[in-house]
């Protein structure tokens, strides 16, 4: 099991490996363009990065309920559909940030997948998904083939590390603030959690992505009392943030 757990693991930190390249890269050519010493996160910027520096044609479009995003080549190009309907799914608060992560999905597969999405997939059993294109779905929607599961695994990973930029969550006024709570108390309740999110929203990506980067990466542990659900943040998250 422990082998399993580390396998993951390992996985895991080699897709945010990825994502964080790609968008550093991405951002060092955004800032070269435009001569600016601090571009915008890249979670916000993330349409002017597939149109502009990745070449890919962006659509919205309604999809199917399960899907936010999809990623195809088409006419020679790369192509990146969004859901025009994401703000109207069962479940989903903060729309924007919701679609601004699954660009980035889309972004990953774009670049690592590019092959794939040039030849087609290959023929699949009956009921297991292998679509014509590679999409974003929500969790559990559909089955998928092991390679699809890999794939979607890995574009997840990647693509949420590349839009969680810490370098610009340290410029947000919310995360300072959480920061000085955190500095005063182990456990923090409510506030904490407005904070957090009202961060979140100020770097362009959902709370949702947000909490699970800073839970798997260890910063954060979120435990439940008296039905509340209690936020402890690691001292030294500030200050990885601000060096990031």
């Amino acid at each position: 099991m422990n082998r399993q757990v580390d396998f993951v693991r390992r996985q895991r930190e080699a897709a945010w490996e990825f994502g964080r390249q790609l968008r550093d890269g991405l951002l060092g050519d955004f800032s070269a363009r435009y001569q600016v010493a601090f571009p915008p996160p890249p979670a916000i910027i993330i349409d002017e990065l597939l149109t502009d520096f990745l070449d890919v044609d962006l659509k919205f479009d309604p999809l199917p309920e399960d899907t936010f995003a999809k990623a195809e080549w088409l006419n020679g190009r790369g192509c990146v559909t969004v859901n025009s309907l994401i703000q109207s799914m069962p479940g989903v608060k903060d729309a924007q940030g919701v679609e601004n992560i699954g660009k980035w999905h889309e972004a990953i597969h774009i670049v690592r997948n590019a092959d794939l999405l040039k030849t087609g997939p290959q023929a699949t059993l009956p009921g297991i998904a292998e679509p014509p294109g590679i999409a974003c779905y929500r969790s559990g929607a559909v089955q998928l083939t092991p390679e699809a599961r890999t794939r979607e695994f890995w574009a997840e990973e990647a693509g949420r590390a590349a839009a969680i930029s810490y370098r610009h969550l340290a410029r947000s006024e919310s995360f300072k603030r959480l920061m000085g709570l955190a500095r005063l108390s182990p456990l923090l309740g409510g506030e904490a959690w407005g904070l957090l999110y009202r961060a979140a929203a100020d770097i362009g990506v959902n709370r949702t992505a947000l909490v699970k980067q800073l839970e798997y990466e260890g910063w954060i542990t979120v435990t439940r009392s008296g039905g509340r659900n209690l936020l402890s943040v690691q001292p030294a998250l500030a200050d990885m943030v601000a060096t990031s």
